[in-house]
């Protein structure tokens, strides 16, 4: 299975993975939170290595996140609603859900901007091989973004997530720790 996608033989737990979010998402409406979900089309981790096996060098270290353009669009229009009508109201904490079936890991992440009340709920999946470059440098920084985008990728909305540790495989500070 090597160079095929990640959710190659994964699709029926992708939509489980789905089905989870979206009944994340409504907890969260039920404890009072404005929760907008996404749906990405792809979802790519930076830097990756690359089928042949070296490596793809880019500036940006997380995931990019492909969206439908009036999902990009409603996070922009939130992320920006969020920062003007709150002092202080930054979406800069979250909450991480993982599952794991054999090396491809699936997680949901709600962002969220606690004094807007506003919560982002989307899913994310990853090859641990695939992966493994993004995971070592988000490992050392301390910190994880996912870049939300459209297919044109014209703009971006970048979330940070702050000690990335809940979304990693299991056992990843175990192999870190015996390099």
């Amino acid at each position: 299975m090597a160079g095929s996608h990640p959710l190659a033989g994964y699709t029926e737990f992708w939509d489980d993975v789905m089905a989870d979010m979206e009944a994340t998402a409504e907890e969260y409406r039920e404890a009072g939170w404005d929760v907008l979900e996404l749906h990405p089309g792809d979802v790519t981790p930076l830097p990756n290595v690359s089928t042949d096996g070296t490596g793809i060098e880019v500036e940006r270290t997380g995931f990019d996140v492909l969206l439908p353009g009036d999902e990009f669009a409603a996070v922009q229009e939130l992320v920006e609603e969020s920062e003007t009508a709150e002092e202080g109201a930054a979406f800069d904490e979250y909450d991480a859900y993982r599952a794991q079936q054999s090396e491809v890991v699936f997680l949901v992440v709600v962002m969220k901007a606690e004094a807007a009340g506003h919560a982002v709920a989307f899913p994310l999946y990853y090859a641990e091989r695939q992966a493994e470059p993004m995971l070592e440098r988000a490992d050392a920084a301390g910190e994880l973004r996912t870049y939300l985008r459209p297919l044109d990728d014209s703009e971006r909305v970048v979330f940070s997530l702050a000690d990335p540790g809940t979304l990693y495989p299991e056992g990843w500070d175990e192999s870190a720790d015996e390099e």
